[in-house]
């Protein structure tokens, strides 16, 4: 019993003495005087080209799990400048990440002027994958995955890449 007392003391003992040796370390190593680190001017440089993209909500809410499906994103120039080679992608991903399928579909609009706004169909394929429905046929299998559309609109140049997540409900 005395030996586990004494074993306790001296390890508290040791714990106080490394965090009075920290403190003082902490102490010495600033110098409270010392001048801030200067913020960045950005004053001087240029905006970037705006690109914005929208997936209508309505449509989301039309479609459904077979193919021959149409979306139709909607892709705006806010900037001031032309943008070149504007590449529009739309992946679609089960959200069942075991057996994934996932099918892309890319366009191509040579350019899109300042302002102007732009839609773009896609006739896309939103029927389950052959294993999901050999799997849901039978009784008591698991429910449906839902479906996961990301777009994704780019532009050659200064422009941002623009990303828009949808989760369509099963």
């Amino acid at each position: 019993m005395r030996g586990v007392a004494l074993w306790g003391l001296f390890t508290s003992v040791a714990f106080l003495v490394t965090a009075a040796a920290f403190l003082l370390l902490a102490s010495l190593g600033g110098d409270p005087e010392s001048a801030p680190i200067p913020r960045a001017d950005l004053s001087g440089t240029r905006e970037r080209p705006t690109l914005s993209l929208k997936i209508p909500e309505n449509q989301l809410e039309r479609l459904e799990r077979e193919p021959g499906q149409r979306l139709t994103l909607d892709l705006e120039n806010g900037g001031d400048e032309d943008l070149a080679d504007v590449t529009l992608s739309l992946d679609v991903a089960s959200e069942n990440t075991a057996q994934p399928h996932v099918r892309s579909y890319r366009e191509t609009l040579e350019q899109l002027a300042p302002g102007e706004t732009t839609s773009v169909e896609f006739e896309i394929d939103l029927s389950p994958s052959s294993t999901a429905g050999t799997r849901e046929s039978k009784p008591g299998a698991e429910p449906q995955y839902r479906e996961i559309l990301e777009a994704r609109a780019s532009a050659s140049g200064d422009a941002s890449d623009v990303v828009k997540t949808a989760v369509l409900a099963s």
